[in-house]
């Protein structure tokens, strides 16, 4: 399909055909289906019930006005007014319960659909995660979701196919009724012309026309709305990150205040507000720009209905009864026509918000999965080896990493050191799978762990990254990792991790909320503190590999001291891989590596990486300890 950028968005829009909008109409049908099959019927039974309700009255009017003008006694006429009036109580009745069945059951679709998206975003590969296409994809998901209410449930709720089935059924039950109209002949004598069967091919013709007007209109104006609405999404986004997320937070509110950034922000608000007032006038006035066609050609479409009726009236083709009927009937066709061609031009607004949703849960597996089980070892007797890997980021030109070989010994303690940017963290990615290597292979004990299962690899890394996530739920389920809590392991673990006197202060321990985004009696924690709990949260795992990167950056020189003096404690027999910028921290490691440009410069223990005079560690290293020229009890704990 072709592209073209919008100018007011900068965004790049695909000019759809209807047969791929249909397509993707189709396929929400198919999914709406299977997460809630009770939907389409109700939807089906509602459209109809409301479309034949007017042609009870109808049908009965127009018997009820024959027989008064006939003179019928009251026992004819009277079984017809109950059966109106009861007819019309009933679909009423009826209708108003499938309504309300139906908002039961249209809940019931949203939120499954939500925990569909959610269970894509829980499995996928983090490579898909850290994809800003796909980041971008979700936030356009959920902003169409928020602003527009664009979901399944609403794709095919009132504004879609409800209307658009009412709509078919009043144009059928419509066509019914007034077909006899148009083989009606009438006096051929007295009107040759009337009575015969060019005004009825005429009508016919003006309705063809009108339908496919109608259509055309409607998906040109569907496509101009879906061009202002996604400018809209994204200046939403702009400004709920401003407002919902900088002025709002207390997290950001220190340095708005200090650096006096009221004026930035407003002006910033300001400018959101002016483009999204523009937007919103254009979309408006599109709006009523192409519905304003659809009802003049309704409108001229419903007069020329009922100049026909009349001139066939006065052909003596029917009585004043059929007259009612043939009339409303041909009125509720065009109110049929009209609410079918906006249905379906709502229905095909849809679908960008729904191409958004496929795109999620049409999301591939990046890494390969084996089918290899990982031995289960009660000595941790694993051998992990980097055999010539080079990798870097998709979508970059740079090597993070570049043909890298090293083995991980069982039971070995090793220090990553190096500059930013030098790959020490792209390496854990790799050791941990959350990558693959673009070159070269990773084994563990001598097999490639492209072939192990891959939950089942996941599983021997207990893992503290840098940018390590919390969550406002009890401090035992953040340890723990599940609803599920050991308690006396998790403090155990939580002690290890320097944070038993915090949780002795804790007014519930460990059922204590962190966060108070659910519970407003949960607990703020500092940087450290939550550090410390990643920490334990790592130690509970009792993962054979322990990765730690930068687990002590928030934490005070004496508190990081005292986790390096029981690292080992912690630690045990398994094998530990740390990162960390503060070299003192190297010397409680068996083993170091120095990265610097995505390779191994240097390896061995401290003593042998000091002694090379010249090399990248004795400079990180002289770097570091002049910031501790003067000897205080906490520097000495450093360089001793």
């Amino acid at each position: 399909m072709a592209e073209k950028t919008n100018v007011q968005t900068g965004t790049k829009q695909k000019k759809r055909s209807l047969q791929h909008d249909l397509h993707a109409l189709w396929r929400a049908v198919k999914l709406t289906q299977k997460l809630e099959p009770k939907m389409l019927p109700l939807l089906a039974c509602s459209a109809l019930c409301e479309a034949a309700n007017p042609f009870v009255g109808l049908y009965f009017s127009a018997r009820i006005v024959d027989g008064l003008l006939s003179g019928a006694a009251a026992e004819t006429i009277v079984p017809l007014i109950l059966w109106t009036l009861g007819l019309t109580l009933f679909f009423h009745l009826l209708g108003k319960g499938l309504s309300r069945a139906r908002e039961v059951v249209e809940e019931r679709l949203y939120s499954r659909e939500l925990h569909l998206v959610d269970a894509v975003f829980l499995k996928t590969d983090y490579e898909n995660l850290e994809n800003p296409r796909i980041q971008n994809l979700a936030r356009d998901y959920r902003e169409g979701v928020n602003m527009r209410g664009a979901n399944l449930a609403y794709a095919l709720g009132d504004d879609s196919l409800r209307p658009l089935l009412q709509g078919a059924f009043t144009i059928v039950f419509a066509a019914v009724f007034a077909l006899p109209l148009f083989f009606a002949g009438g006096d051929a004598a007295a009107h040759p012309f009337l009575a015969g069967p060019g005004p009825a091919i005429l009508m016919a013709l003006a309705i063809l026309c009108s339908v496919f007007l109608s259509l055309f209109i409607s998906r040109r104006g569907m496509q101009k709305s879906w061009a202002l609405a996604r400018g809209m999404l994204r200046v939403n986004r702009n400004f709920q990150y401003v407002v919902g997320r900088l002025i709002t937070q207390y997290q950001s509110g220190k340095e708005l205040r200090l650096y006096r950034e009221q004026g930035l922000f407003g002006r910033f608000i300001s400018r959101a507000l002016n483009t999204c007032t523009d937007l919103l006038k254009k979309e408006t006035g599109c709006e009523a720009r192409y519905e304003g066609l659809a009802a003049g050609i309704s409108a001229l479409l419903s007069g020329l209905s009922y100049l026909f009726v009349a001139l066939k009236a006065l052909t003596g083709a029917f009585g004043a009864g059929m007259v009612i009927q043939y009339a409303g009937a041909i009125t509720r066709f065009t109110t049929g026509l009209t609410d079918f061609a906006g249905a379906f031009s709502n229905a095909l607004e849809q679908v960008p918000y729904l191409e958004d949703l496929y795109a999620i849960l049409d999301l591939k597996p990046v890494l390969y999965s084996g089918t290899l089980p990982v031995e289960k070892r009660d000595d941790n007797d694993y051998v992990i080896e980097f055999h010539h890997v080079s990798f870097r980021y998709p979508g970059a030109s740079e090597w993070a990493l570049r043909d890298l070989s090293m083995q991980l010994k069982v039971g070995k303690h090793l220090a990553v050191v190096g500059r930013n940017g030098s790959g020490k963290t792209t390496f854990i990615k790799l050791l941990c799978r959350l990558y693959d290597p673009t070159e070269g292979e990773i084994t563990l004990n001598g097999i490639d762990i492209r072939k192990y299962r891959y939950e089942e690899y996941l599983a021997i890394f207990s893992v503290v990254f840098q940018d390590f996530a919390l969550f406002s739920f009890p401090l035992g389920q953040n340890v723990a990792a599940s609803t599920a809590v050991d308690e006396p392991r998790a403090k155990k673990c939580l002690d290890e991790a320097g944070f038993s006197d915090r949780l002795r202060t804790l007014p519930r321990g460990l059922a204590t909320p962190l966060y108070k985004n659910f519970d407003p009696d949960g607990v703020e924690v500092s940087g450290g503190e939550a550090q410390k709990i990643a920490i334990a949260r790592a130690l509970y795992k009792d993962a054979p590999f322990v990765v730690l990167d930068e687990p002590t950056a928030a934490l005070d020189p004496l508190s990081e001291a005292e986790i390096y003096e029981r690292f080992g404690e912690m630690v045990g027999d398994r094998t530990a891989v740390y990162i960390s910028h503060r070299l003192s921290s190297c010397r409680f490691c068996d083993d170091i590596a120095v990265f610097d440009r995505g390779q191994i410069v240097q390896r061995g223990s401290h003593e042998t990486l000091l002694s090379q005079k010249g090399s990248l560690y004795e400079k990180l290293w002289n770097a570091q300890a002049q910031y501790y020229a003067t000897h205080s009890k906490e520097d000495e704990i450093y360089l001793q």
